[in-house]
């Protein structure tokens, strides 16, 4: 007769999950793709199948619904042990399950004489659930419902990039951030003897046969080392099929970097997100030089991360494709060279990455790179840099750049002038004032975005012209933490706005 469980605390029992996706499978090219009509595959029948399939390792506590799981395929496998590790120990990433349970849920298919003597050296009792349902396997289509939007807002979709978004399927399946999440109610329902620790992982793995071989593999391959391995063992990076960089094996090839940059210029015209990504990939294959591929995935990756990443690899591609004696015989007329163009992106895009992550001085420097490398500014990087420098307190160098690009129309250059007046004179009449009064004439509607009267849009526009709304919404983005950081700026807009706007006598 099996035992029903109805737990009263956290820990007191697990569920033990591996289970293999019936939709989610690895094309030749390393991506995941989705396929509506199931595939009947399981952990013990997935070899008969010439597809290779997504699989889920999970473990997830029954009376809270807290949980952590980890992604593989069915040609990458963890073992159980590790997983049942990964799972228990005490980590720094996805802490929102740890420690022994009294008991553990184990399924048939990857129930085992060896699996349960293992668990049983640790204290734990191994149990079959009476049904499907009691194993918890509901998760799964909760995890793959959320994987979904997972790859709406990641460009790299290969598995193993996959196990490193995990953090948005945590934050919506546990309602991490409510008072009620799932993780809180394992926290908070901890009794004195738990959480329970782990043995050190040596004396973990020892704890289970070497001759177990159930399905997904109960120990690793190699227990060579094991006195070594202070932790989970991490799967061996794939083939340099799926390198996003160029290497040294990748020649460079102007032909091929040409039919490449066409697909590029395709994609950017296609409304699909799908197929512009698709074409990225493509011309990567074709050339691993390709920056603006690189500029295209950061664009549509929703991951900060991500999209640093992949500027990083667009700017050392673009190097690597122009060559050092091309930087040196060219520096200060980039951008008038049309090969030059998907380089200035990628470093522009690197900057405004890293600045939002509060690397700002790496931004400011790579900024700088941007000016030096094309004085003319067509990328309009001038108008960020004066920002950054006022918000690092870096006057003196934003000085210099208001004043050599004196003659700029636009808000950007006006205020943050006007602002550095006000700045360096201690506010005093004169220059300031004259300064804000060009300002005010340049664009109306900056004060209001400044002062609070109208709200930022919540997405930028992709536009703007001199003048505009558009233009004023932008340059208070950048340049609102500047102004409320200066003592008495905002009063001092102000009362040149209200004066400004009142209407004239008839």
């Amino acid at each position: 007769m099996r035992l029903r469980y109805q737990t009263e605390y956290s820990n007191q029992l697990h569920q033990l999950l591996v289970s293999v996706s019936k939709h989610f499978y690895v094309l030749k090219n390393g991506m995941l793709k989705y396929q509506e009509k199931a595939v009947e595959v399981n952990i013990n029948n997935y070899h008969k199948t010439k597809k290779e399939h997504l699989v889920y390792y999970i473990m997830r506590d029954h009376f809270s619904g807290s949980f952590v799981f980890r992604v593989a395929t069915t040609k990458t496998l963890v073992p159980l042990a590790d997983f049942l590790y990964y799972s228990w120990s005490k980590r720094e990433d996805e802490q929102y399950l740890r420690g022994m349970p009294d008991a553990v849920y184990v399924p048939q298919l990857i129930s085992s004489p060896e699996l349960f003597a293992g668990l049983v050296k640790l204290g734990i009792k191994p149990l079959n659930p009476p049904s499907g349902f009691a194993s918890g396997i509901r998760i799964v289509r909760d995890i793959e419902d959320h994987i979904h939007y997972v790859l709406s807002n990641i460009v790299d979709h290969r598995p193993e990039n996959l196990d490193r978004n995990k953090d948005l399927i945590y934050k919506y399946m546990l309602q991490l951030g409510h008072n009620e999440s799932k993780f809180k109610k394992w926290q908070d329902n901890l009794t004195s003897n738990h959480p329970r620790n782990t043995p050190a992982y040596p004396d973990f793995i020892k704890c289970f046969p070497a001759n177990a071989g159930i399905g997904p593999g109960l120990l690793p391959a190699d227990l060579s080392s094991i006195e070594e391995v202070g932790g989970l063992k991490q799967p061996a990076a794939k083939s340099t099929k799926n390198k996003p960089v160029p290497a040294k094996e990748h020649k460079f090839s102007a032909e091929k970097l040409g039919r490449a940059q066409e697909l590029i210029c395709e994609a950017w015209e296609i409304d699909s997100r799908q197929k512009r990504l698709n074409l990225a990939r493509q011309a990567l294959k074709i050339s691993p030089y390709c920056t603006d591929a690189y500029v295209l995935l950061a664009e549509e990756s929703q991951n900060p991360q991500e999209s640093l990443e992949m500027y990083e690899k667009g700017v050392l591609a673009g190097k690597m494709a122009l060559g050092d004696l091309f930087f040196r015989k060219n520096a200060g007329r980039f951008w008038g060279i049309l090969e030059t163009r998907p380089y200035m992106r990628a470093l522009a895009g690197l900057a405004d990455c890293l600045w939002k992550k509060g690397e700002k001085q790496e931004a400011i420097g790579h900024y700088r790179e941007a000016m030096r490398l094309n004085p003319n500014d067509n990328q309009g990087i001038r108008h960020i840099l004066a920002s950054c420098l006022l918000e690092e307190g870096m006057d003196e160098e934003a000085g210099r750049l208001l004043a050599e690009y004196i003659n700029d129309p636009s808000c950007f250059m006006l205020y943050n002038r006007a602002l550095w007046s006000f700045r360096t004179t201690g506010g005093s009449k004169g220059k300031p004032d004259l300064y804000l009064k060009e300002a005010l004439e340049s664009n109306i509607h900056v004060p209001r975005y400044l002062l609070g009267e109208k709200h930022k849009p919540y997405r930028l526009p992709d536009y703007y012209s001199l003048g505009s709304e558009e233009e004023a919404a932008i340059y208070a983005c950048d340049a609102e933490k500047i102004w409320q950081n200066t003592d008495g700026a905002l009063e001092w807009l102000a009362g040149h706005f209200q004066k400004y706007r009142q209407p004239a006598k008839t």
